[in-house]
């Protein structure tokens, strides 16, 4: 079955939806798009805070489930704009806006590469125990390039976080359950979109006098994306509005479960142009490739499914 949102929360979706599809075009030089690993949604950005946007979740009447609608909105653009943390999880973990762009990791993340860690201003870091909030001013970080589409930092050494605020041993629970509907966002928005770039493409592309959407066979497995798609979108918009930490468990695990799948049909569907820099399909599949593992990857999350549903169960040691 199908939820469905209020007469508000749709018109902040449409509202939201014409910005991101008024800034969605990727730069070019000449014809030729600018063969870049990710680009990001700088005009966007603005547009959506002349708007007021990024403080949804602390408007009065608004919350998790707005800031919900913003963060996978802007996740089917092509370029890329930090929202899950600096929009939804910061302004709910801590009751206010942080300096963004915020960045999120565990402790063992620090010297590995962080989503928009490069760039960021706040970094929010999951100690196990507890939650630090780090002012990026002054910390040194060295930028990562790689084929992953998303901007990617790593402290150039172990970072001192004895002067770091501290959250308290009650918000590390939050804090995962709100980074685990931010990252099943982005899981949804990134294969939906490459969904409907593939769904667009094999309408256009033919082989043997016929276009490649024509075949049953390419059909049936852009059917199943897509319900994977959807399936993944209501679970995290499910999660929000709860506020369960089961709900986000499952939301998490469902999209990184889906991710493979997705990604293959994809790219199999786009073909060997579907690698290519100035096809469109990487900006989604390039990301994918990298939120299958953040939190740790889908066993984790299986995991800390079971100990949600079943917290009195037996454990195995090891």
């Amino acid at each position: 079955m199908d939820f469905d949102f209020s007469a508000d929360q749709h018109a902040l979706a449409e509202a939201i939806g014409r910005i991101v599809a008024d800034h969605r075009d990727l730069p070019r030089t000449g014809n030729v798009v600018e063969p870049r690993a990710f680009h990001p949604a700088t005009e966007m950005e603005m547009a959506l805070a002349r708007a007021g946007f990024f403080d949804i979740a602390l408007e009065p009447g608004c919350g998790a489930l707005e800031a919900a609608i913003l963060v996978y909105e802007t996740g089917l653009s092509p370029l890329v704009l930090e929202t899950g943390a600096s929009v939804l999880i910061a302004p709910l973990l801590t009751g206010e806006v942080l300096p963004r762009p915020v960045a999120v990791a565990r402790r063992a993340d620090l010297t590995r590469g962080v989503r928009f860690l490069s760039e960021a201003r706040t970094l929010l870091v999951d100690l196990g125990d507890d939650v630090a909030v780090v002012d990026m001013a002054g910390h040194a970080v060295v930028p990562l390039a790689g084929a992953y589409a998303y901007p990617l930092g790593k402290f150039a050494a172990a970072p001192d976080l004895s002067g770091a605020q501290r959250l308290g041993a009650e918000k590390a629970d939050e804090l995962r359950r709100l980074w685990r509907i931010a990252l099943a966002l982005d899981i949804a928005a990134a294969m939906q979109a490459a969904t409907d770039f593939t769904t667009g493409y094999v309408k256009q592309r033919h082989v043997f006098g016929r276009p490649v959407g024509s075949f049953q066979a390419v059909q049936h497995r852009l059917a199943a994306d897509a319900e994977k798609c959807r399936g993944t979108y209501w679970l995290a918009m499910k999660a929000a509005w709860s506020g369960s930490p089961l709900d986000a468990a499952i939301a998490a695990l469902h999209a990184q479960r889906a991710i493979a799948q997705v990604n293959y049909d994809t790219h199999q569907f786009n073909g060997a142009l579907g690698m290519t820099l100035e096809h469109a399909l990487h900006l989604w599949t390039f990301r994918l490739r990298w939120l299958v593992g953040e939190m740790g990857g889908y066993r984790t999350q299986a995991a800390d499914v079971a100990a949600l549903a079943w917290p009195d169960a037996p454990r195995k040691a090891g």
